[in-house]
């Protein structure tokens, strides 16, 4: 009965496992935090911060891992004796429905899969599934840290087109002037003055709809990061290499390099490796199938009974099924291997992809820079009737070379992720995977 008590306790895991669903339904169900006193405006290291303790993403990404978890404990805790207790009454009745004779007794049971126990044929698909475990959650992190980037760098896409547009009304603005005077003077018609008013309407009406499509995706962003809608400012534009300050850079310029020490190429290879300890398990049942059990019953008046039954089932009554077994592992590897190859084939193409955008951006900024110099020696000869359309100027070239400054570093920042590698720490299922 000592291998029956332990099968009555349960793992470190399980336990660290419970506590962290205690933690993740505390972290739903407590309020989202009051905004800033001081009013200050997030960033995305903030937006981050606040999406790895509560966002959603995140937190079905820790969900799938306690999940996980759970799945790979039930596997090991299988080889291990179950104790069963059953009350049972027995009662005789007459024709008129009165009892006549009752018996009670308890019947104890002990089931034990003891193949599962000693051949252990399943202990590499375990130890490999507690290594897969935390690399799969680190993707996931990943993922969802992607996820929440890519909405941050829609939002500062449209604050820059809100300027955009801002800054395209306020140039008409400057012809309107000029075109007021030239109007007085007789040398422009009021029909032409009327048609720019009407095209600076225009902008007023599409700097609303901005304005109102950012406000949806700030709230879109809020929601990524576990905030309530509304009450929060978020500031657009900000850096992104505070927030990925845990992610090492991507010093390599080469794709192979990058993949090979990336968390991708991890969990890939782990995958790979899980399918053929399937197909091992599936070719050792090929030969033998062992079945067994241990059966063991205890009554108030039948006393102690003990049963051993070990039973082999032979390859000529069950070849079908082993081979079929074996093909259908067979078939599972094959296609997880050009799963695998077709992943890293998308490796290098977004690889590929955002070099090639690093470097176009870069040109962006040198022709933003260009233009700016420019706009603002015009600015310092200008005269004071050409002045408001060459201030008009000065900002908008200094608006495309932050956006220009800005997209460099998105890409870098998704360079960053696609080319991380696992961290060093790994999950508590990694190490008693091969209990």
């Amino acid at each position: 009965m000592g291998a029956a008590a332990l099968s009555g306790c349960a793992s470190s895991q399980l336990k660290e496992t419970v506590q962290r669903i205690d933690v993740m339904e505390a972290e739903l169900n407590a309020p989202p935090p009051d905004p800033p006193d001081d009013g200050k405006a997030l960033g995305p290291s903030e937006l981050l911060t606040s999406a790895n303790a509560r966002g959603k993403d995140f937190m079905r990404a820790r969900i799938a891992r306690a999940r996980a978890v759970l799945d790979l404990d039930k596997v090991k805790s299988a080889r291990y004796p179950r104790v069963s207790a059953e009350a049972r009454q027995i009662s005789t009745f007459n024709s008129d429905f009165e009892a006549t004779d009752s018996v009670s007794n308890i019947v104890l049971g002990v089931n034990w899969d003891i193949s599962r126990a000693l051949l252990r044929l399943d202990r590499k698909t375990v130890k490999v599934a507690g290594r897969l475990i935390p690399v799969q959650y680190q993707v996931a992190q990943r993922n969802a840290t992607r996820e929440l980037l890519d909405t941050y760098n829609d939002y500062t896409a449209l604050d820059f087109q809100r300027e955009t547009v801002a800054l395209k009304r306020k140039a008409l603005q400057c012809r309107v002037d000029d075109l007021e005077v030239e109007v007085a003077l007789g040398n422009s018609s009021a029909m032409e003055l009327e048609t720019l008013k009407d095209e600076i309407d225009t902008a007023r009406r599409e700097a609303m709809a901005v304005s109102r499509s950012l406000a949806s995706k700030r709230d879109e962003l809020l929601g990524l990061s576990g905030l309530a809608e509304g009450g929060y400012a978020v500031a657009p534009g900000r850096s992104l290499t505070a927030a990925l300050a845990g992610y090492p850079k991507a010093t390599s310029e080469n794709a192979e390099a990058c993949f090979a020490r990336s968390g991708k190429k991890r969990l890939e290879d782990l995958l790979v490796e899980a399918a053929a300890a399937q197909l091992e398990i599936a070719r050792q049942s090929r030969f033998t199938r062992l079945t067994t059990s241990i059966p063991s019953f205890m009554t108030q008046t039948g006393g102690f009974n003990l049963q051993f039954l070990i039973s082999y089932v032979l390859p000529i009554i069950d070849e079908g099924d082993a081979l079929r077994m074996t093909q259908e592992a067979r078939l599972t590897l094959l296609d997880t291997i050009l799963t695998a190859r077709d992943n890293r084939r998308a490796f290098m193409s977004d690889f590929d992809s955002l070099k090639l955008g690093i470097a176009g951006a870069e040109s962006e900024l040198a022709a933003a820079s260009s233009v700016l110099a420019r706009a603002e020696t015009l600015l310092e000869s200008a005269d004071p009737a050409e002045r408001c359309t060459a201030a008009n100027d000065v900002q908008k070239a200094r608006a495309d070379v932050r956006a220009a400054r800005y997209k460099i570093e998105r890409l870098k920042a998704d360079l960053r992720l696609l080319c991380a590698p696992p961290a060093e720490k790994t999950d508590d299922v990694a190490g008693a995977a091969t209990q």
